[in-house]
């Protein structure tokens, strides 16, 4: 298999342009096509030149945040106070996965039923009670009809709204990169830059996205480079002694020994730079692109990469651009490839740069590459529809209200001048104390080399025989101290900078180190409106996560079928037989508030405490969702469903029903009687007397269902 596979690759046969599998020549577009490449080409250009500014600023605040926070970093003082400041509030505003739950729509699903129990409980009764022959209320059976419909109605939607959650949280798992580290780099990058972004998409089997580095886990990637590779090979562009060849040979090898190739599709997620995504000019709020007309996204991809994507062979004719300092930013374009053999010729490697353009006016989305005279791919609609039209979801958090500048500012910017200043401060002592050093004055020529090297360099305790000293004359009248200003610790301090780095980002000096000595009451105060500012972000980026889940929802109803749906949540599956645009105007996907913080574990017993004996005296309230609860908030690592037994009574019913001897009064409470036993402390107990029979309670009352 081996020795033929490589008589093929030596022994091509030349092909024609005409017969060539993927075109390599400069395409020559009708007059008015070639006008919309390059409208597009100069709008997208514009508007990038519109933000460059801003975009500028991201980078400079990216590299603040790294450590370069002087003009001349070399030997500065930097403690890195934005660094520490964008760690902590990231772990604050993201600890863990958000909880995803569906929700249905409120609706009045009755005309005759009022959706209350009492009406129906007197209906039933109406009917109960009819005399036989005698005529039954009308009434009473239309509300009957439409109670047994609107329950059985939601009782449906809720098993499909479980079903959406569990393909939802299943696709967000397949990811590539975990969702949790690509969402806490998100609000990194918002805190650091002003905004982050997710990218919402759907990757169906074997399709490559631009995205490349956020594919799902299959073969789909590396069987396209394989196609790449094969079309090079089959039209000429590369012979059996090139290395692209022996990497085809070695790949084809590989794949031959894999007996099933896992090919995967469901949403994509990708996670762009601050600076590839590029608003229309008239943009006036980053959050919901409100004014756009159109929004693009920036890739930086090699012509390879380009030519797997879509198909076509753009190393003919495209600027080359390099990336700077190894970001995924496009920079100055370092030449124009007018033909690969240039390119290949003098060993330049530049990136391709590629547009993708959202028109929201005609509702295509338009993809050329910078110095390609035509479109990478035909104009068409989104491969995914969603309300919104924009697949990109910002994170924001310090808006404001500038028409001007829609992208706010950083943290980052907001403390840079107190960072810098904390910087010159301690540079400045740090000056002082070197200027500060022992330092001896001697009048010109007394002392001879020999003398000078003795006083610079001699052993502990050494005895130093001087030319310069006379027998008798005092090292005093040869040597003499100089004494520098005394260091004056009010000019160095570096309170007030924390003082405005409270009052300007919410970060109290507890945090980073306590420097001033406040009082825990100040300290306690300085925290609560730390929280308060940072809750109105965490309450940003959980609407954010629900508009994300929102649309999420609204592509796995267009684009799962039926039998993917109960291959990944099981046989249990319920998908709806309506159309997809009627059940999700009643489903929707939100995430729960607060879920990506981290808990307050006291908080919520506190709570627990005080609802659950109010709970616990409803009649209907199902005993086993109350244990669940209750377990959830003291230990969630306890898996209550283990714990059932059917027509088990609970342990303390048990314990009441044993027949114990009698005893004395004086012996074990056990032993006294029935009821004895009941006056013997319980573990529960130590937890506090409410907490405790709540737990016997609920626990009793669950097993004896």
């Amino acid at each position: 298999m081996e020795n033929e596979y490589d008589t093929d690759l030596n022994n091509h046969e030349e092909t024609t342009e005409q017969d060539k599998v993927i075109s390599r020549e400069t395409p020559d577009p009708k007059e008015a096509r070639a006008a919309l490449v390059q409208k597009w080409n100069e709008n997208i250009v514009e508007a990038k030149t519109y933000y460059s500014k801003a975009f500028d600023g991201m980078r400079a605040d990216q590299t603040f945040v790294r450590g370069t926070q002087w003009k001349d970093q070399n030997g500065k003082y930097v403690a890195n106070i934005a660094h520490r400041h964008v760690q902590q509030k990231t772990a604050f505003l993201y600890a863990k996965n958000p909880k995803v739950v569906a929700k249905m729509r409120d609706r009045l699903l009755g005309k005759v039923w009022d959706g209350t129990n009492s009406q129906l409980m007197t209906a039933q009764q109406a009917l109960m009670g009819a005399q036989p022959g005698m005529p039954v209320s009308p009434e009473a059976q239309a509300i009957i009809q439409e109670a047994e419909k609107s329950k059985s109605h939601n009782k449906m939607l809720k098993r499909v709204g479980e079903t959406l959650a569990i393909l939802y949280e299943y696709n967000i798992d397949e990811q590539v990169d975990p969702f949790k580290a690509m969402l806490k780099l998100t609000v990194r990058r918002a805190i650091t830059t002003g905004v982050g972004y997710i990218k919402l998409g759907f990757q169906r089997v074997m399709e490559m996205r631009p995205d490349v580095k956020n594919q799902l886990a299959d073969f789909t990637q590396r069987l396209h480079t394989m196609e790449r590779l094969a079309a090079d090979m089959a039209d000429g562009e590369i012979d059996g002694d090139d290395a692209e060849a022996e990497q085809l040979r070695l790949n084809i090898q590989a794949l031959q020994k894999v007996e099933q190739a896992l090919v995967r599709e469901g949403l994509a997620l990708d996670y762009p730079d601050s600076t590839s995504v590029i608003p229309d000019k008239k943009c006036k709020n980053l959050r919901t692109f409100s004014g756009c007309d159109w929004v693009a996204q920036e890739y930086l991809l090699p012509p390879e990469t380009v030519q797997e994507i879509y198909g076509v062979d753009v190393s003919t004719h495209y600027k080359g651009y390099s990336r700077k300092g190894g970001n995924d930013v496009a920079g100055e374009a370092t030449a124009e490839m007018e033909a690969r053999e240039e390119t290949r010729g003098d060993g330049v490697r530049s990136d391709a740069l590629v547009w993708e353009a959202y028109n929201r006016l005609d509702g295509l989305v338009y993809v050329i590459c910078d110095g390609y005279p035509d479109f990478l791919e035909e104009p068409a609609e989104p491969d995914v529809y969603t309300e919104r039209f924009w697949p990109w979801f910002p994170v924001v958090f310090n808006e404001v209200d500038d028409p001007s500048n829609i992208f706010p500012p950083s943290d980052v910017t907001l403390i840079r001048d107190m960072q810098e200043e904390y910087n010159r401060s301690r540079q400045g002592l740090r000056e002082h104390r070197r200027a500060n050093r022992p330092k001896t004055a001697v009048a010109a020529g007394v002392l001879d080399e020999e003398d000078i090297a003795k006083l610079q360099s001699h052993p502990a305790n050494a005895v130093l025989e001087l030319n310069a000293l006379a027998p008798g004359q005092s090292i005093d009248q040869v040597l003499q101290t100089i004494k520098g200003p005394p260091i004056d610790p009010a000019l160095y301090e570096v309170n007030s900078v924390y003082e405005d780095i409270l009052r300007v980002v919410g970060v109290q000096e507890a945090t980073m180190g306590s420097v001033s000595g406040a009082t825990a009451t100040e300290t306690s105060i300085a925290q609560s409106s730390q929280s308060s500012a940072t809750q109105s972000n965490v309450d940003d980026l959980d609407d954010m996560l629900t508009l994300l889940a929102r649309s999420a929802g609204q592509i796995l109803f267009k684009e799962t079928s039926l039998a993917t749906v109960e291959k990944i949540v099981g046989d249990g599956a319920v998908w709806p037989e309506m159309t997809m645009e009627d059940i999700a105007s009643e489903i929707f996907l939100q995430i729960e508030a607060g879920s990506t913080g981290r808990p307050n574990q006291a908080q919520e017993i506190q709570n627990a405490e005080r609802i659950f004996p109010l709970l616990m005296q409803i009649p209907g309230i199902d005993p086993e969702w109350l244990g669940r609860e209750l377990i959830k908030r003291l230990d969630d690592r306890i898996d209550i469903s283990e714990a059932f037994a059917e027509q088990q009574q609970s342990i303390v019913s048990q314990n009441q029903n044993q027949q114990p001897t009698q005893g004395a009064p004086g012996e074990s409470p056990t032993e006294q009687g029935a009821e004895g036993g009941n006056n013997t402390p319980t573990p529960t107990e130590s937890q506090g007397p409410e907490l405790g029979q709540m737990v016997q309670d609920v626990v009793g009352g669950m097993m004896q269902q």
